[in-house]
C-alpha cells in the first residue's frame, strides 16, 4: 500500500502548490472526470436561460473543449444499455426533459429522470451549491431542446419541424455542432452532444465577483466532493490515514488510456470465499480499508502524473514522481544527448565523407583532432549540468517513487514494479546509467529536423527493438522493459541481463539482414550495452571502455574490430571514386568475421588489393595514411593472438564503431579547419 500512500501525499502537496495548479495540465479534482464538451449553456442564478453556444477554438472553428465535470464512480466509467448519469453536466438526452417527449426520433430510453433524481439528492443535502441549484431549477422546466433550437445550436429536421435532424453528412450543415460530434450508426445524433454550464448573476448589468464557469469553480468542486464522499459508504478504519472515515466500496478506473476499465483495487466481494476466515467484518470492508476520499485523491494523482510526465504503451505505464509534485526526469526518457556533429553530413557512403583533400596534408601520421579525453569530459559535464537542475529543485527529503502498471485483463491492473528512493540516490542512479551505457547514437533533432550524431544511452524500448526486432510482440516488449527498468533506477548495484547484451550483439553483427538505419541503431545499442555490462561487473571481471577510440587498448577483439573499420573505410572511398554504390566486403563478411576473424581477415585483405590499387593514383596520401594505420594495429597484436581463429566477443564492435567514429570526426574537423583558413584569408 506504500504506493497508494505516496500518491495520496502527492495529491495533498500538489493541490496546495499554486505553481502546479496554474499549469495548463493541472491536478484534476477528485470525484471529477475530464470530458469533451460541445455546448455551453449560460443561465442565471434563478435558473433562467440566457444563451447557448457551440464550443469553438481560438480561431473560431467548431471544436470540443476538454473540461472537468462532477462524476460518480459509476458514471465515470459508464457503458452498456443503462448508463448512469453524471450529476451536473451531461448529454442533451440526459438534461432535456423535452428531448424524449417529442424531439427525439425513435428514443431508446428516457435518461432524464435518473439525472433529475441524482441532481435533486445533491441539492437537497447540506452540501448544496447555488450553481447546482440553478441548474436543477432550469432543467426541471423541460425546455432545454427548444431553447437550444431557438439559439441555433441544435438543428431541426427540415422535413419535420417537430423533430431534430439526424443527418448522415456533417458537410450538409457547415460550421455547426455536427463538426464536433461522432457518427453513431451512420448518422449524427444531436442527443449525444455534451453540455457544460455557465451560471451568472441574475442582473446582467452587475459584474459577478466569482467564477461563473462550473468547470472552473473550486467551491462547486468541493461541494460535490463533500456530498459524494458520504454516499454508499460505511465508516471504518483507513489504512492510509490511520483514522476513521467513510470507506470506499468502489475504486476508480480510467487510469490508462489503453485500458480504461482496468482497476488497481477491486475488493467488493462480501459473500464469497475471498474474505472467509480472514477478517472480522462480515461486510468485507476490512479487506479494502481505504477511505473514499483517499482512494479518489490517490487515483486522481496517478492519472495526472501519467498524463503529465509518464509513459504509456501497449497497456504498460511507467512514471517516476516526487511527493511534492515537482517534475523529475523519467527513467525511460532519453537524457539530453551531447551533440558531436551533424550526422546528415557524415552518414555512411555520403559523398561529403570523401571530399578530396590535399595529399600532402592527408599523409600526416597523426590526425589533427584528438577527442579521446575531450569527448569524455564534455559528455560528463553536459550530463552533470542537465541533472543538476533537478537536484536543485528537489528537497533532500522529497521522496521519489517509480511505478510500473500493466493491464493484465480488461478489468484488472497490476503493479508490476515499485521502487522508492531519495532524490540524491535517484539522480545518481540515472547519472550512472546515462554515463555507463552511453555510446554514439544517431538521432533526429526535433527543432531542426536534422540528423545529429550524439552521445546518449538507449531507452528500454530501443533495447527491446534491437534485441528482438522491430516487430516484437507487446508482451515481449513489456518483458524487456521490466528487465531494464531496475537497472536504470536502482543504480550500479543492479547488473544488466547478459541475454539482452548477446541478442543485441548478434543482430549488430548481421548488417545485411537489416535496413541501414536499423543496423546503425543495433550497432550503437550493442556497443552501449556491452560497455555498461562490464562496467557493472565485480572488480575481477570489470572492464573499462571509453566512448572514444582507445588506441592504447591492445586486446585481440578490439584490434580486430579496428582492422575491419579501416578496411571498410578504404573500400568505401574506392567505390565512391568509381561511382559505385554497394555494400563493402567488410559489411558482407561481418558475421563471418565475428565467428572466424583470422580466416576472414585474410579474405578481406586479399579483396582489398584492387581497391588499394585504384586509390594509388588519385588518393595516394589518404591510402598511405590508412596503410600505416593498419600496420600500427597489426603490430599491437601478439602472434598467437592474431592467429587465434576463435569467435570474437562484443568487444570487437566497440573497436569497429569507435574507429569509424574517429574517421568521421577527423574528416569533419579537417573540413572545419579548411573553412576557417578560407575565412581568415
Amino acid at each position: 500500500m506504500s504506493w497508494l500512500q505516496r500518491l495520496y501525499q502527492t495529491y495533498e502537496a500538489a493541490s496546495q502548490n499554486a505553481d502546479i495548479q496554474a499549469q495548463d495540465q493541472k491536478l484534476m479534482p477528485y470525484y471529477h472526470v475530464n470530458q469533451n464538451v460541445q455546448i455551453v449553456i449560460t443561465i442565471n442564478d434563478r435558473g433562467d436561460f440566457v444563451r447557448a453556444e457551440v464550443c469553438r477554438d481560438d480561431n473560431g472553428k467548431v471544436k470540443s473543449k476538454y473540461l472537468a465535470i462532477p462524476a460518480t464512480n459509476d458514471s465515470a466509467t459508464r457503458a452498456g444499455q443503462i448508463p448512469p448519469p453524471h450529476p451536473l453536466s451531461d448529454k442533451v438526452q440526459y438534461l432535456a426533459g423535452d428531448y424524449f417527449e417529442g424531439y427525439a426520433v425513435n428514443p431508446k430510453r428516457d435518461f432524464y429522470q435518473p439525472y433529475i433524481e441524482l441532481l435533486t439528492s445533491w441539492c437537497e443535502s447540506q452540501c448544496v451549491h447555488p450553481k447546482a441549484q440553478a441548474v436543477l431549477t432550469y432543467v426541471k422546466k423541460g425546455t432545454l431542446v427548444k431553447d437550444l433550437i431557438d439559439a441555433h445550436v441544435l438543428i431541426i429536421d427540415p422535413n419535420d419541424k417537430s423533430k431534430l435532424a439526424y443527418p448522415e453528412q456533417a458537410s450538409d450543415y457547415p460550421d455547426s455542432l455536427l463538426s464536433a460530434l461522432n457518427k453513431n450508426k451512420g448518422v449524427f445524433d444531436q442527443g449525444a452532444a455534451f453540455i457544460a454550464w455557465n451560471v451568472i448573476a441574475s442582473s446582467l448589468d452587475t459584474p459577478t465577483q466569482h467564477v461563473t464557469e462550473t468547470w472552473r469553480d473550486d467551491s462547486l468542486f468541493a461541494a460535490w466532493q463533500q456530498f459524494y464522499a458520504t454516499l454508499d459508504s460505511i465508516d471504518g478504519f483507513c489504512y492510509i490515514t490511520g483514522g476513521t472515515s467513510p470507506l470506499a466500496s468502489k475504486h476508480p478506473n480510467r487510469i490508462l488510456r489503453s485500458a480504461t476499465n482496468a482497476k488497481l483495487i477491486s475488493a467488493n466481494d462480501a459473500t464469497g470465499y475471498t474474505f472467509r476466515g480472514r477478517f472480522t467484518d462480515a461486510t468485507g470492508m476490512q479487506a479494502a480499508g481505504i477511505s473514499a476520499v483517499v482512494t479518489e485523491k490517490a487515483h486522481a494523482a496517478l492519472s495526472w502524473l501519467l498524463s503529465r510526465q509518464g509513459r504509456e504503451e501497449a497497456g504498460q505505464a511507467i512514471v517516476a514522481w516526487s511527493i511534492s509534485g515537482i517534475e523529475v526526469p523519467q527513467p525511460t526518457s532519453v537524457a539530453a544527448p551531447l551533440d558531436v556533429l551533424d550526422a546528415s553530413k557524415t552518414s555512411d557512403n555520403d559523398d561529403d565523407d570523401f571530399e578530396e583533400y590535399d595529399d600532402d596534408e592527408a599523409s600526416g601520421t597523426e590526425p589533427t583532432f584528438q577527442h579521446l579525453n575531450d569527448l569524455g569530459y564534455r559528455f560528463a559535464t553536459h550530463l552533470r549540468n542537465t541533472l543538476q537542475g533537478y537536484r536543485q529543485k528537489l528537497e533532500a527529503h522529497d521522496q521519489i517513487s517509480i511505478i510500473t502498471l500493466e493491464a493484465a485483463t480488461p478489468g484488472r491492473m497490476a503493479v508490476t514494479y515499485y521502487h522508492e528512493s531519495m532524490p540524491s540516490e535517484y539522480i545518481d542512479a540515472l547519472q550512472a546509467w546515462y554515463t555507463q551505457f552511453a555510446w554514439y547514437h544517431t538521432y533526429r533533432d526535433d527543432d531542426s529536423n536534422q540528423q545529429r550524431l550524439g552521445i546518449q544511452s538507449p531507452t528500454p524500448k530501443q533495447i527491446a527493438q534491437v534485441a528482438y526486432g522491430a516487430r516484437l510482440s507487446d508482451a515481449l516488449k513489456k518483458q524487456v522493459v521490466a528487465q531494464v527498468l531496475p537497472c536504470i533506477v536502482e543504480g550500479e548495484a543492479r547488473r544488466f541481463p547478459r541475454q539482452l547484451v548477446e541478442l543485441c550483439i548478434k543482430r549488430a553483427c548481421n548488417p545485411l539482414a537489416l535496413e541501414h538505419w536499423e543496423w546503425e541503431q543495433a550497432l550503437s545499442t550493442a556497443c552501449a550495452l556491452y560497455r555498461g555490462y562490464y562496467l557493472r561487473q565485480s572488480d575481477n571481471k570489470k572492464r573499462s571502455y571509453t566512448v572514444a577510440l582507445q588506441p592504447e587498448l591492445t586486446s585481440r577483439d578490439y584490434l580486430y574490430g579496428r582492422l575491419l573499420a579501416v578496411a571498410e573505410d578504404i573500400e568505401s572511398l574506392a567505390l565512391y571514386v568509381a561511382g559505385e554504390k554497394r555494400n563493402t566486403t567488410a559489411q558482407r563478411y561481418m558475421q563471418q568475421f565475428a565467428n572466424r576473424p583470422f580466416t576472414t581477415w585474410r579474405n578481406i585483405e586479399l579483396a582489398l588489393k584492387p581497391y588499394e590499387n585504384r586509390l594509388k593514383s588519385n588518393r595516394g596520401g589518404y591510402l598511405a595514411k590508412k596503410q600505416q594505420l593498419i600496420d600500427e594495429i597489426m603490430s599491437a597484436f601478439t602472434s598467437d593472438r592474431f592467429t587465434d581463429d576463435s569467435a570474437l566477443s562484443g568487444e570487437f564492435l566497440l573497436g569497429y564503431h569507435s574507429q569509424k567514429m574517429q574517421f568521421k570526426l577527423d574528416k569533419e574537423h579537417a573540413k572545419a579547419e579548411v573553412e576557417n583558413d578560407s575565412d581568415a584569408a
